[in-house]
């Protein structure tokens, strides 16, 4: 990765150039303490090559920085487009059935239940992906760029969300419609039983 060659090249840069820049450093200082006839021109030229060393390393060190937003970038666009992926994967696998009687229904309520617990788990990436979350680090610009991708995923979230609650909803009034229906036969089957007690009792004369 290009990234992580850079940082390996600035550290060994870095290390041998100080050690170098020490070096001529030492060797100026030498001469102006002997006090060498270029005395002004040995020390012209080490503040001279101080500040070439100075620009050098920030230069490094501006060059690491904007290697280090370029990878926060594109791990942004990474995940989004991963979290986005499984937002709209999760979508597709709502059911439409609610069951033809009590049982299936209910089965499917804590079906749902497992599956609304399982789109939980990505409400974290979900919350990174619309935050945009490192971005800060990249300044205004790399936010502006990544926008519309946490919008993608705000907007798919939201409408699994929508989806899911809208069909936990119709499988509770599915459950109770059945349960009520249910109560409803056990009832008449009650009255029907009353109905034949009575008839078969013998009638008074």
């Amino acid at each position: 990765m290009l990234r992580d060659k850079f940082r390996e090249f600035s550290r060994d840069t870095s290390s041998i150039g100080q050690e170098r820049v020490d070096g001529v450093n030492g060797l100026a200082d030498t001469l102006i303490a002997a006090g060498h006839s270029e005395n002004a021109t040995v020390a012209e030229w080490k503040d001279g090559l101080n500040e070439a060393w100075a620009d050098l390393l920030e230069l490094i060190d501006t060059r690491s920085q904007m290697l280090a937003a370029s990878y926060e970038l594109h791990r942004f666009y990474h995940d989004a487009r991963e979290t986005l992926a499984q937002v709209q994967h999760k979508q597709k696998q709502l059911p439409d059935d609610v069951g033809r009687d009590l049982n299936t229904a209910e089965a499917m309520q804590r079906m749902h239940t497992a599956y609304e617990h399982d789109i939980q788990a990505l409400s974290a990436q979900v919350s990174r992906a619309a935050l945009g979350d490192g971005m800060a680090r990249g300044g205004t610009v790399a936010w502006q760029s990544t926008g519309w991708h946490g919008v993608a995923v705000s907007e798919a979230w939201a409408e699994l969300r929508g989806s899911s609650q809208g069909r936990r909803r119709l499988l509770l009034d599915t459950v109770d419609k059945f349960r009520f229906l249910r109560a409803v036969r056990d009832l008449l089957l009650w009255m029907d039983d009353v109905r034949l007690q009575i008839e078969g009792q013998e009638r008074p004369r």
